[in-house]
């Protein structure tokens, strides 16, 4: 979606900028084994700085998962928003033109995260079951580069974003199911979210990853087919002088309902059931931000400013290529305090995603709408040729029976 073109929505690229920013944060501080939510880490003391960034409101900061239920409900929208809004979507360009938009980044970011495994030997320096020993690839084969392609069934080891692109293109593939669903429950949209709540809760309370995420996908389809009653509703509440404290609400409201596990401290693990429930939660969170960005003139603003639009630029590929150059960098500074290689990880993954928006990312836009052309005057033309030659059948057939009609 592009600022300059999409009026109101130009917000929503600013509110994938600051996702893609924060899971930046969350990455990086993974790479200490004490922080909180890092495999195998251990409680930290009440009131120390990592306390404070992770069980209060500051863990916004560094909310890397629910930064991805953001993803997946901008996804929803933005893909579906031209299915409902044009009559007559071309569906042939549209499977192929998706395709190459999402794999030609991934084959790239894979073949850079190889280099960079490549270049310095990932023996992890901390215990085993830390985030970095997960992560770290000791024994580096160019099968982990095939595997890794592969998004339904492989292995994004070298590339561990690579989880949740898998989810997004089961999406685009099923994208005629959460078309057809989504409007299905045009009127009854309340009925929509809460079913995508309770898919999402039974989800995670199950370790299901299709039910944790895929109704993430359709609360954004929801939002995009309901889009011109979520404008309506906005002018309708900014034409009221509470506007400000409720879009405040709105917004504080679902940033806060998505990061309600942490908020309720480390005594979260000890009560498993209410965890599942608040993680349920998060798409509804998510849609609250993303209503509120579209429809508070003051958050729009954020969003719409030139620092996040240029984050929302280069999101998808700062998401792709972030966590390769982190351990580089880690093992790289190996035996220095553990923020000292972020200070050079962070500089250096934001130029890198530049240099792999430019070089990548603009010029996989460009082959996906050639191909999804491509294919369409394809089935065109041979669609066409088809029905030629079942007309002329019927014309042969048809004169065929009038002149035995005639003898």
């Amino acid at each position: 979606m592009n600022a300059k073109t999409s009026g109101r929505l130009a917000a929503l690229d600013g509110v994938r900028g600051l996702a893609a920013l924060i899971v930046l944060a969350h990455h990086s501080l993974y790479t200490n084994a004490a922080f909180p939510g890092t495999p195998g880490a251990v409680s930290v003391p009440q009131g120390s700085p990592m306390w404070w960034i992770s069980y209060t409101p500051l863990k916004l900061a560094s909310a890397g998962w629910e930064s991805v239920i953001v993803f997946f409900v901008l996804s929803g929208l933005v893909v579906t928003l031209p299915v409902v809004r044009k009559r007559g979507f071309d569906w042939v360009a549209y499977f192929p033109r998706r395709a190459v938009r999402l794999m030609v980044p991934v084959i790239a970011s894979v073949l850079l995260a190889a280099v960079f495994v490549m270049a310095i030997p990932q023996k992890s320096t901390q215990a085993d079951g830390t985030w970095l020993s997960d992560s770290s690839t000791p024994n580096f084969s160019w099968e982990y580069i095939v595997k890794a392609w592969d998004l339904l069934g492989g292995d994004g080891q070298i590339n561990n974003p690579l989880w949740s692109l898998r989810w997004e293109l089961i999406f685009s593939l099923a994208l005629p199911v959460f078309v057809i669903a989504a409007l299905a429950v045009r009127k009854w949209w309340l009925g929509g979210l809460a079913a995508a709540v309770a898919l999402t809760w039974l989800g995670v309370r199950t370790d299901s990853g299709a039910l944790s995420y895929l109704p993430a996908f359709f609360v954004g389809a929801v939002l995009a087919v309901r889009l011109e009653a979520v404008r309506n509703f906005a002018d309708r509440v900014n034409a009221r002088r509470w506007r400000h404290p409720f879009w405040f609400v709105m917004a504080f409201g679902g940033a806060t309902l998505m990061i309600a596990p942490w908020l309720f401290g480390p005594g979260i693990a000890d009560a498993k059931e209410l965890g599942f429930a608040l993680k349920g939660l998060a798409p509804f969170g998510a849609a609250a931000i993303v209503v509120a960005a579209i429809g508070w003139a003051p958050f729009r603003a954020l969003f719409e400013s030139k620092p996040l639009q240029f984050a929302g630029t280069i999101s998808f590929s700062l998401y792709l290529v972030h966590v390769p150059i982190i351990i580089f960098f880690t093992y790289l500074f190996a035996g220095q305090v553990w923020w000292m290689p972020l200070l050079f990880a962070v500089p250096a993954a934001i130029l890198v995603s530049i240099g792999f928006t430019w070089l990548v990312e603009k010029r996989s836009h460009g082959w996906s709408r050639a191909i999804g052309a491509w294919a369409s005057d394809r089935y065109r033309a041979s669609f066409g040729r088809e029905q030629e030659s079942e007309r002329a059948e019927t014309a042969a057939d048809t004169a065929a029976v009038a002149a035995q009609g005639r003898r």
